[in-house]
Formats: C-alpha cells, structure tokens, sequence
C-alpha cells in the first residue's frame, strides 16, 4: 500500500478556516465555507466572488474560467446560489448539479479584489492572501487522494495516521498548503471495513491531539477512532 504523508506547514492563511463538503464523493451537493472574520452578508452571498475548478495543464492564474473539456483554462463549477449564515461565518455553496471530488474540486477561489470581492463586516475586502492587508483572493490549492492510508502533519508538528483495513478506500480532500484540516470520505467500504489511526505527538510543541474536520460514511464501516480522544472529528456523517 501506497502511504502519503501531508505536513501542514506555517503558511501565510487565507480567511478560509474549514472547509466542509456535503454529499458524497462522488456526488457533491454542497461546500460550506468557514472565515475567520464576520462579513458583509450582501458581498458573501454574491456567486460571481467564488469558483470552485479543476486545473488544466495549461491553466493559467486568471479568476475566469472554461468549462471545457479541451484547450486551457480553468473547468469551474457552475454555482447556483451562496448563503451566508452571520452565526456561524460560514458561507454555503450550492451547485447547480452535483459534481466529482476527484474530478472538479482542484482549486477553490474566494475574490478580495475587484467588484465581487468578498468585503468584511466593516466593509474591507478581505485579507484574501494573508499578507496582512485588504485585498487579494484567497486561493486554496487542494490534494484528492485516494487511498487506503493517509498520514498528515499539522502545525504543531503532531502526525496524525489513518488506515482503512478491508473492503473499500479513503478519498481525502485536503488543502495543499496544510492550513485546512482534512475531510474524509469512506468509499466503497462495509461492515467489515475498519478505520483506525493514531497521533504521534511531537514533543516540543505538540498537544497530542489532531483534527479531521470532516468523516462521512461512518456508517458504512467500523471506525473506532471516534472514540479516540486523540483524534477531533468536527463533523461525524453517516
């Protein structure tokens, strides 16, 4: 088996904290948006200021996009509505047809720059870069896997290992610069399907606790790390 280490690194954040996906893998219905500041409700719920693509060889970092398969250029997904929920900070992305993780959800964009910039509550463009000012999209780059083991790093240097034993596999979401926690699906699994991890802790600056934003098919298979206090399972779906 093929084992893939993810270190998440002390980089330059965007205001996107959590990225949560509702569906399954292979049929995405929805993708909720957590920021680390309160915004203007009219700027986060304005479609034109997200895109959610696949990357083409030949793509280029421009905000627009083709929906093409030939030729460069972004392949977006087409949204249908953005709701923004003040209580939680968090916006909700609604396709217009479900779509593939694998196969469309490469790259996520947030616009801080332009007419459709998302603004802040006080009416800022967003720190979209990280760079300390207003202004800037917020770019995530993300990592679909699928596999039967996944080990990740987070900031504090703690490691986190989870392994999929019998039928099935896990197709992990997870932002290429480590920032995001990850999200998990379990595919193609059965009741003989077990997933397991452990967290080896990093003595210097580790809590010894590591967080997976997301599990969904935890029905489907035995998942005892649930019940493993070293693991923090946000968002536990059947």
């Amino acid at each position: 088996m093929v084992e893939h280490l993810e270190a998440r690194q002390l980089l330059a954040a965007t205001p996107v904290t959590v990225v949560g996906i509702a569906g399954t893998s292979g049929q995405i219905t929805g993708v909720v948006l957590t920021f680390g500041v309160p915004l203007d409700a009219a700027s986060a719920q304005n479609v034109e200021a997200y895109s959610i693509s696949k990357r083409t060889k030949k793509d280029s970092s421009s905000f627009a996009g083709v929906d093409t398969s030939t030729g460069g250029g972004t392949r977006r997904v087409e949204l249908e509505s953005a709701v923004y929920d003040p209580a939680a900070q968090s916006v909700t992305l609604t396709p217009t047809e479900p779509f593939d993780l694998a196969r469309r959800f490469k790259r996520l964009r947030v616009s801080g720059v332009g007419p459709n910039a998302v603004k802040d509550a006080a009416g800022a463009p967003i720190d979209g870069n990280g760079d300390g000012r207003p202004g800037g999209d917020a770019v995530i780059n993300s990592r679909v896997l699928r596999v039967s083991r996944f080990v990740f790093r987070e900031a504090d240097g703690d490691t986190g290992r989870l392994r999929l034993n019998g039928a099935g596999k896990l197709r992990v979401w997870s932002d290429h610069r480590r920032n995001i926690a990850p999200v998990v699906f379990l595919f193609g699994t059965n009741a003989q399907s077990t997933l397991t991890g452990s967290v080896v802790r990093n003595r210097r600056t580790g809590d010894g606790v590591v967080t997976i934003h997301q599990i969904t098919g935890a029905a489907s298979a035995s998942v005892p790390l649930l019940a493993d206090p070293a693991f923090r399972v946000d968002v536990v779906n059947p």
